[in-house]
């Protein structure tokens, strides 16, 4: 099998490996320094979740820039997302995203936000907007594609008590940031899948900010092996500051449009399942955080111009 044919028929291909080559040593770099504690930035789509978060190597929906700005490379044409998770029930944690891109000029644009709202007082949201790009394209759906993105959130958060050698007194306080994320993508073969990404390359807030709390740097890497049109099994490593975590995904697709999904790290599992239905995908998913606590959830994407994807 060729792979990355007609390297040698466009001069512009050395420039886009030369642009990619960047991206991996400043991928490489952001997970040193010295790390202050932080309040988590992360976002999951419905699919991350079930596979256990084992995400980044298979990212295939506008959450990508989330997770793999890269990986926005696999939706194309018009694609519209939304979400739903909550932990327990009635005034127990929650979560939604809406999302929505579209391929123009051979980039793939997208734009998502998230809001999520905690039991303690503590809400945050966040809006992201970037894009990706395939810088090397080769036979059978081989691949190189950076991608980046823009994240502004806000953090909200109550203090019962004040600290008066801080000099802060109890209230409503909040947190304003602006990060940016890279992710690199690539698939030598159709069937195997490489990923590494950055979150929260910047931790400066802007803007008024009553309370500091930075967001720490997150570095995600991962491989995906992707079996013709029936399986996936990936692994991904995220490191932020000095701990590690380890997150491992499985999905089998049966003899109609449905995916069951499992995933598994740190003592939790997840699972779900997705449907296919070609213009729209929808998805349930569920997952034990801890004894006695159950998150659970679902999701729609809905597409327009839908290109074919390989191994998807």
């Amino acid at each position: 099998m060729k792979v990355f044919p007609g390297i040698r028929q466009s001069p512009r291909i050395f420039l886009r490996l030369a642009i990619a080559a960047a991206v991996l040593t400043i991928l490489s770099g952001a997970a040193s320094g010295e790390k202050p504690e932080r309040f988590d930035g992360t976002i999951s789509s419905a699919r991350s979740m079930a596979l256990g978060g084992a995400f980044s190597p298979l990212a295939d929906d506008i959450t990508a820039l989330f997770v793999n700005p890269a990986g926005l490379i696999n939706t194309g044409g018009v694609a519209l997302y939304a979400d739903y998770m909550e932990t327990g029930g009635g005034s127990e944690p929650w979560e939604g995203k809406l999302a929505g891109g579209f391929e123009r000029w051979g980039i793939v644009f997208g734009a998502a936000g998230s809001r999520k709202s905690y039991d303690d007082g503590v809400s945050e949201g966040q809006l992201s907007a970037g894009l990706a790009l395939n810088v090397l394209s080769g036979s059978a759906g081989s691949f190189i594609s950076i991608g980046g993105a823009l994240r502004a959130g806000r953090v909200a958060f109550d203090l019962d008590e004040g600290c008066v050698p801080c000099g802060v007194e109890a209230g409503r306080f909040s947190y304003n940031a602006l990060t940016a994320d890279l992710g690199l993508m690539v698939r030598p073969l159709p069937f195997i899948s490489f990923s590494v990404s950055s979150e929260n390359i910047s931790e400066t807030g802007f803007g008024s900010a009553d309370y500091f709390i930075p967001w720490d740097r997150t570095v995600r890497y991962g491989v995906a092996w992707l079996h013709e049109d029936r399986f996936t099994i990936s692994w991904e490593r995220r490191r932020t500051g000095d701990r590690e975590t380890d997150h491992f995904g499985f999905g089998l697709r049966t003899a109609l449009p449905l995916e069951i999904m499992a995933g598994i790290t740190s003592n939790r599992v997840h699972g779900g399942a997705r449907w296919d239905g070609g213009r729209w995908r929808g998805s349930i998913i569920f997952g034990q955080e801890a004894e006695n606590i159950i998150t659970a959830g679902a999701s729609i994407e809905i597409f327009f111009n839908r290109p074919a994807r390989i191994y998807q």
